[in-house]
């Protein structure tokens, strides 16, 4: 065999632990979906794939946090808000802040608990506070 042929050889395909792919299956949509209300459409592909690629660099760090969904999703909002103005939506906290766009994104405080990592409970209480009521 020549130096030629063994070029043509492909590398080995990289395998990813079964828990980061079903991480990134559940939560890639979403991150892109935050990502794109905040970022024009390729920035914020670019920056979600960023923080994929950060995840699973430090795969065995996220994991072994206490909430490795809650890491995750913080390190998607720490980028975008670096990338974007936040919008001008009414919040007490970045979480807050998150939870009023996941709504209005069309997720539900069920499912934005589940994409931020945080619990169901604390998740409707601020969809609750997150909108101003009438008053009177």
């Amino acid at each position: 065999m020549s130096l030629t042929q063994y070029a043509l050889v492909p590398p080995p395909a990289t395998l990813l632990p079964p828990a980061f792919e079903a991480f990134y299956t559940l939560h890639y949509l979403p991150y892109l979906t935050y990502a794109q209300a905040h970022l024009p459409p390729n920035t914020a592909t670019t920056v979600v794939k960023q923080v994929f690629g950060a995840l699973i660099t430090n795969w065995n760090s996220v994991v072994s946090a206490p909430n490795p969904t809650a890491k995750a999703w913080d390190q998607l909002s720490r980028e975008v808000r670096e990338q974007a103005p936040l919008l001008p939506i009414p919040a007490d906290c970045v979480l807050h802040y998150d939870i009023l766009m996941l709504a209005a994104l069309g997720y539900t405080p069920t499912a934005s608990a589940d994409i931020t990592g945080r619990d169901p409970i604390k998740i409707r209480y601020l969809s609750r506070t997150s909108t101003p009521r009438p008053t009177g």
